[in-house]
């Protein structure tokens, strides 16, 4: 199913009011497509009043993703280190900012000189609101399962600067 259709599926669920209200945020050129397909579905009879008379669900108290605080806090700073390469110092900062994990000084430690003071100058200034806070801790949890490296086991890799990932070594005997 494409963007718009998915968009237009979940605009024809809300009230005239927020669905007036979101499309006029939009380019008119999206309005339109969204407009063609909204008119669509009420043509096939989809009924809007089922989805807006529906009582709200309680949020849960954790979310569906959100690991367990004790298998985050017993990964290795070695794991931590591979599965948050690449990400941007600002996820990071929030990231580190939700507890006080018990691998993050050597995790830092870990770091480039560059890359903490990234991570340093990102942190965020207050509290993490809870649904980012979850959202991150189970992507980091799931990320760790992904890369098959058990969370208190990982053997430690040893520290090496960024630039030892550009070095070919030549193969000799």
């Amino acid at each position: 199913m494409s963007g718009h259709r998915r968009a237009a599926v979940a605009l024809h669920g809300l009230a005239e009011a927020d669905r007036v209200l979101i499309l006029d945020e939009l380019p008119a050129q999206d309005q339109q497509v969204l407009r063609d397909y909204i008119n669509e579905l009420d043509e096939l009879g989809f009924d809007t009043a089922t989805a807006v008379d529906l009582p709200a669900q309680p949020a849960p108290a954790v979310a569906a993703n959100e690991a367990p605080a004790d298998a985050l806090q017993a990964a290795s700073p070695d794991a931590v280190h591979a599965a948050l390469a690449g990400e941007p110092a600002s996820l990071v900062a929030q990231l580190l900012s939700i507890e006080a994990w018990r691998w993050r000084g050597a995790y830092l430690a870990l770091q480039t000189s560059a890359r903490s003071e990234l991570l340093h100058a990102a942190a965020p200034a207050g509290a993490l609101a809870p649904a980012r806070a979850a959202f991150l801790r189970g992507a980091l949890a799931e990320r760790l399962q992904r890369m098959d490296i058990p969370a208190a086991t990982a053997a430690p890799a040893q520290a090496r600067p960024v630039w030892w990932r550009f070095v070919r070594l030549p193969w000799t005997r």
